[in-house]
């Protein structure tokens, strides 16, 4: 059975005693630089393992608690299980113990207990009191009735209880998925001697091992994990939940940094717009209006963002909004990730929420999107999966992986579902949208029918035209396969590279029957010395703007061959040419450029368009300065 992976995190008012508690459980101090040491405060998450009776290690971050320290608070504590909110004895409930308590209930954290600390330097009657504001605090929260223990770093008292109680309490929260595509938010990036680039995070889907390849973003930058790390430990692979450090080859220090995110190729896409649900704090104190600009805390990112609001002017406190955001740096980010959105100045923290789209569209202001995004949050996975599908024709399995964020097991059964009950189609490498299919052709019928009216002489659209207007993202193959369909359904018909409706037949319009009957026949006079066609259809009565559609039509007919450019000949007058040129090689086994003069008596002017078309044809080959025919089983089709 695969081992549980934990991470617990503390939070709190600083000096509250958070380190220590820290220390008291792993014997780590995790106050690792020299400026924390100095100044006694916690300045970034620090991490140490931390082993239960059980015998189960989990990881436990110590996170800041200085109130301008939120960002390193909120990115320490993305991806824990399970919290300890600590309260010490001698100061009580404080203003940094009621943010963070709103932020790790935005950020969907489900499990925890509250720490009264420093009990041996409290006076013991005010414990009851400070007891009560805890509790009052957390009231409809998620730590509503959690264990309340007291404790004291200094003494150890309750230390042993705290570790039973958390023994007893991890084993029955559900664990992260690891069968989802890897992605590791990064929260430090450092370089070791001789080893090289080293990141470290949260493990938050999926897992990876030495010898994979992933991908930093943004950026795009490949790297190869070289070894993974779990405090300090080497082991085969690191998975979801598991505090990790992964030493990467191929990438500089400065090339990662925190706000990044390593993950596997191909699947992740950064996004400088996401569409949210949010909530907002119900203490706030102000509102906010239509693109103001706020701060957006994700994973470990931290960018500024504007508010684009649908269906009110300005969001009030304690309001639930579905929304977008509009990025000045892009963001890795999943369907159902968490955020914190705070006030860049004064800041404060103003509310969070999940993420309902991850790379999302531009949208216009209206109820109507508001209701989209609302859409959009509460569907599954399969409602997702249709809704890129509904955008785009045709997405690869990678593509919709990275929409979903989906492990293969997972989508590949979503998308057999999908595909049994006839909402999707498989097509060479991707799937398509039944309802989309069904749009196209709709859209597909309309304008082909316009087009033949304005082109009724044209054999239909060109192909290349054609695919280019309804089929934009799809490859030749893909392409050749839904035309296939569309022709075993009869909703179209392929002839050489032209694509036209079944029903349709290309015809002479009725007012060009006699100008073009009148240039058949002067072709027909005229026989192996035309005059050039501009010049027949002009005399014609034929205007410019549809002498090429006329040309076009009679040579496909095969009335007239196309000698040239300008020269048309009638069909009969080529035929008799071919027919002389074929006797007079049979009789004198090869044809000269002399011979060909005696023969038709031309000019070069006609004569060499006629043989070189011949040689076009595939009737004649020319070797030297002689013409030789070719066998009729090397002749081109």
């Amino acid at each position: 059975m695969e081992a549980k992976r934990y991470v617990i995190g503390t939070a709190g008012h600083i000096d509250h005693g958070k380190t220590r508690l820290t220390q008291a459980l792993t014997g780590v101090n995790t106050d690792r630089l020299k400026e924390e040491q100095e100044r006694k405060i916690s300045i970034e998450p620090g991490f140490a393992p931390l082993t239960l009776p059980s015998g189960m290690t989990v990881s436990i971050i110590d996170i800041p608690g200085h109130e301008k320290l939120i960002r390193q608070m909120v990115a320490g504590v993305t991806g824990i299980d399970f919290v300890l909110l600590v309260v010490a004895a001698d100061e009580g409930v404080m203003p940094q113990t009621q943010e963070h308590l709103a932020i790790l209930d935005l950020l969907g954290v489900k499990n925890g207990l509250l720490l009264l600390s420093k009990i041996d330097q409290a006076d013991p009657e005010l414990l009851p009191i400070i007891e009560e504001d805890l509790r009052e605090l957390t009231r409809n929260t998620f730590l509503e009735g959690a264990p309340l223990l007291r404790i004291s770093s200094t003494t150890g008292e309750g230390i042993d209880r705290l570790l039973q109680v958390l023994d007893a309490k991890l084993p029955g929260i559900e664990q992260r998925k690891s069968e989802a595509p890897f992605r590791l938010p990064v929260d430090r990036s450092f370089m070791i001697q001789g080893a090289g680039t080293v990141v470290t995070g949260t493990v938050q889907s999926g897992s990876t091992g030495p010898g994979e390849e992933l991908e930093v973003l943004p950026g795009g930058k490949r790297v190869k994990v070289r070894q993974a790390q779990i405090h300090s430990q080497s082991v085969p692979r690191v998975a979801a939940g598991q505090r990790a450090a992964l030493n990467l080859s191929g990438i500089h220090r400065g090339e990662v940094s925190r706000g990044q995110t390593v993950g596997q190729p191909g699947i992740w896409s950064p996004s400088h717009r996401i569409d949210i649900r949010a909530c907002s704090l119900p203490d706030l104190g102000f509102s906010l209006r239509q693109r103001c600009q706020i701060t957006l805390m994700i994973g470990t990112s931290e960018v500024f963002a504007k508010l684009i609001l649908y269906d009110r002017k300005e969001w009030k406190p304690g309001e639930e909004i579905y929304a977008s955001l509009v990025l000045r740096e892009p963001v890795v980010a999943a369907h159902g990730d968490r955020f914190i959105l705070r006030r860049p100045s004064p800041p404060t923290t103003i509310g969070g929420g999940e993420v309902a789209e991850a790379v999302a569209i531009k949208r216009k202001i209206s109820p109507a999107a508001a209701e989209q995004i609302r859409q959009i949050w509460q569907g599954g996975l399969s409602a997702r999966i249709l809704r890129a599908l509904d955008r785009t024709l045709l997405l690869t399995f990678r593509e919709i992986q990275s929409i979903s964020g989906e492990g293969d097991v997972a989508l590949h059964r979503e998308l057999k579902a999908l595909e049994k009950a006839g909402q999707i189609l498989p097509v060479a490498s991707g799937f398509v949208s039944a309802s989309t299919l069904v749009r196209v052709e709709k859209e597909m019928k309309d304008w082909l029918t316009s087009y033949h009216q304005e082109h009724p002489m044209w054999p239909g659209v060109p192909k290349a035209e054609w695919s280019a207007r309804f089929l934009p993202t799809l490859d030749p193959p893909e392409v050749n396969i839904l035309l296939a369909r569309w022709e075993r359904q009869r909703l179209l018909n392929q002839q050489d590279e032209y694509i036209a409706l079944p029903s349709f037949t290309p015809n002479l319009p009725e007012q060009w029957k006699a100008a073009a009957a009148q240039v058949v026949h002067r072709l027909h006079q005229e026989g192996w010395t035309p005059t050039e066609w501009e010049t027949l259809f002009a005399e014609a009565g034929i205007p410019a703007t549809s002498r090429e559609d006329i040309r076009g039509y009679l040579i496909r007919k095969e009335i007239v061959v196309p000698l040239t450019e300008k020269l048309l000949m009638h069909r009969k007058a080529y035929d008799s040419a071919v027919n002389l040129t074929i006797q007079t090689i049979h009789r004198e086994g090869s044809l000269s450029m002399q011979q060909a003069k005696e023969c038709f008596g031309l000019s070069r002017k006609y004569l060499i368009p006629l043989l070189e078309w011949m040689d076009k044809k595939g009737i004649t080959r020319r070797v030297g300065d002689q013409r030789i025919l070719i066998p009729e089983d090397q002749a081109s089709p």
